[in-house]
């Protein structure tokens, strides 16, 4: 543990009796263990707590800036110091290795935006701390914990602050290097990405299901001998098999093929019953196809081209039928996505797309 240093009261806003009272009371809250019990600790701890509440400014921030670096110092008085102004807060806030989950979360809900700020760059925050600070949504702050990699967050924590990417476009680029951001996440903070961000998630993320594919081979003859009457099994078996287009649907739709709907997409515009079709071809749910057109850039229908194998003459068509602008940097944009992934790899990502708009409807 630090060692007391002589505590110096040298200002002349405090009368000189207090000013001596504080550095003998501090001195003592400052011995090691080996010279104070705990119980005396705590007794100069409260007295010095009272002194200090009726104090000035300038004398609270000195006890401060000494108990800063103290191992030992008793709690309450070093959360009364760091719930303070701001600058006799801050040596604590930024020195002080003895403040607990408890103190902080106590910072945290009764101090100011500077005070989270300094919490939000302490090292090692826990969860519990962290999610504290996601849950007052100041940007800053958020920013900030977002760029502290030794700061962990639980995934509700990750949840949230996807959600509330939608509206703070910064915290997506942050997210994405986030160790503990995960694929069902990373795919639905997609949406509201920039192309830059959107191509950094697919090369993260977008990954094929080939141990999947192997360890579940022998799961899908039995599925279908008991007739896939379990819908969580088909559910499952869905993500991993190697096709995407209904091949059975074919059998029922007026067109011949997915092309073919994709094509009389393009002659008709987004009529509501093709628009039903293709989602059916293509083996995803009619909301997903929806909120792929709505999107206002063509990455997404790049990545459904790719899964269900269509050509990019393909995706041209569906995009001219969709009545999307005809901008040269949007299908250049769109032909870098389709061109780096694998169709497993969009697979991968059109699934999980595919899951989150059913479990949207639940």
């Amino acid at each position: 543990m630090a060692q007391a240093e002589p505590f110096d009261l040298t200002e002349a806003h405090t009368p000189r009796a207090r000013s001596m009272l504080a550095r003998r009371l501090a001195d003592i809250v400052g011995l090691p263990s080996s010279r104070i019990t705990p119980r005396e600790r705590w007794i100069v701890a409260d007295l010095l707590h009272d002194l200090l509440r009726a104090s000035d400014k300038d004398l609270r921030q000195r006890v401060a800036q000494r108990l800063a670096t103290l191992g030992e110092a008793p709690h309450r008085l070093l959360r009364m110091l760091a719930i303070d102004e701001f600058e006799v807060a801050q040596p604590i806030l930024e020195e002080c290795t003895a403040l607990t989950d408890f103190d902080l979360l106590e910072i945290v809900q009764s101090g100011t935006l500077q005070h989270r700020m300094v919490v939000a760059r302490r090292e090692r925050i826990s969860e519990t701390v962290a999610a504290a600070l996601a849950a007052y949504g100041e940007t800053p702050v958020v920013e900030r914990l977002l760029k502290n990699h030794t700061a962990v967050l639980a995934a509700p924590s990750i949840d949230h602050l996807v959600s509330a990417a939608a509206d703070e476009a910064s915290y997506a680029r942050l997210l994405i290097r986030r160790s503990e951001l995960r694929p069902a996440q990373a795919f639905r903070l997609f949406w509201g990405c920039p192309h830059a961000e959107r191509l950094q998630i697919l090369e993260r993320f977008a990954v094929d299901r080939t141990i999947l594919i192997d360890a579940a081979e022998d799961v899908f003859p039995v599925a279908r001998e008991e007739g896939w009457s379990d819908p969580m099994v088909r559910r499952i078996l869905r993500y991993i098999d190697r096709r995407q287009r209904n091949r059975e649907a074919i059998e029922l739709s007026p067109f011949d093929s997915l092309e073919s709907a994709i094509e009389s997409l393009r002659v008709s515009g987004p009529r509501d019953d093709i628009m039903r079709e293709i989602a059916t071809l293509a083996g995803i749910d009619l909301g997903l196809l929806t909120h792929m057109a709505a999107d206002l850039a063509g990455e997404p229908i790049a990545v459904l081209c790719k899964a269900t194998g269509l050509k990019w003459d393909s995706y041209m068509s569906l995009w001219k039928g969709l009545r999307r602008p005809d901008s040269e940097d949007m299908v250049e944009e769109a032909r870098h996505v389709y061109d780096m992934l694998s169709v497993e790899k969009a697979q991968t990502v059109l699934r999980y797309w595919n899951l989150s708009t059913q479990d949207d409807k639940r």
